[in-house]
């Protein structure tokens, strides 16, 4: 499988597995809020390799289907055997017609996008009257806090980097204002909690260094790079690390 942004597709799928298990909780609780049910069409916008959609279907959620710009991010996906209904389609066209689905969401996308509002709004359309359109996860990456110093300096040099590759670090505190632009109602917005406890020190998530490696390996060298995560290593063990990135949802009802 060919490679994306430096990393091949199946180090990016356990990137989307992490994620679709950081936003497990929010999910649960969108999905409760606006009475979805099992037999319900779902659309996801930006599906990748389908980590969110193989959830719900643990989770008895069974009429899915997802688009996805990256055919070889589908393909990959399309190895699972998962009973997904997939098409290579831009978010701005959606291939389907108007008030198909009961909800359509999106998944750490709209930072990435060009036109948030132009995608927003065919989700819109094609989800039915009284159906749902959610944004499960947008960080505000300007708002990043990291402890104890100098890691403070590593996140810094890492929204810089995610910048120039194009990313809206305010992305997080927008989505309100989008939601309501692109003509939903009773639109909820909040923050994705945060916990520090011994767990989250032993357990410290492999593909945030992945992640960070990738980012900044044309801007700093391999033993700042080491420096660095030995210093996050340390402070995790002291029990001092804070990384913490606003992470903001959205859901608000089609009309």
């Amino acid at each position: 499988m060919q490679d994306f942004r430096g990393l091949s597709r199946q180090v990016w799928h356990q990137r989307y597995v992490a994620q679709a298990h950081w936003t497990h909780h929010i999910r649960q609780h969108i999905l409760k809020k606006i009475n979805s049910v099992p037999g319900e069409r779902i659309l996801e916008i930006g599906s990748g390799t389908s980590a969110v959609l193989t959830t719900l279907l643990r989770e008895g959620y069974f009429n899915l289907s997802g688009i996805d710009i990256d055919f070889p991010s589908l393909l990959l996906s399309k190895t699972s055997h998962d009973p997904f209904h997939l098409a290579q389609a831009d978010g701005m066209h959606l291939p389907f017609s108007a008030k198909t689905f009961g909800v359509t969401f999106c998944h750490f996308l709209l930072m990435w996008v060009e036109s948030p509002s132009l995608i927003l709004e065919e989700m819109r359309r094609v989800t039915h009257a009284d159906g749902w359109v959610v944004a499960l996860a947008e960080p505000d990456h300007h708002a990043r806090i990291d402890y104890p110093l100098p890691l403070d300096e590593l996140g810094k040099n890492q929204t810089q980097a995610l910048k120039r590759q194009g990313v809206d670090v305010y992305m997080g505190r927008k989505l309100r204002s989008l939601f309501y632009q692109a003509g939903l109602v009773d639109v909820e917005v909040g923050i994705l909690g945060a916990q520090w406890n011994e767990q989250n020190d032993q357990t410290a998530d492999q593909t945030e260094w992945t992640m960070i490696k990738a980012d900044l390996g044309d801007q700093l060298t391999t033993d700042d790079l080491t420096q660095y995560h030995n210093l996050d290593r340390q402070a995790r063990q002291t029990r001092e690390r804070i990384l913490f990135i606003p992470t903001f949802y959205a859901f608000g009802k089609a009309i």
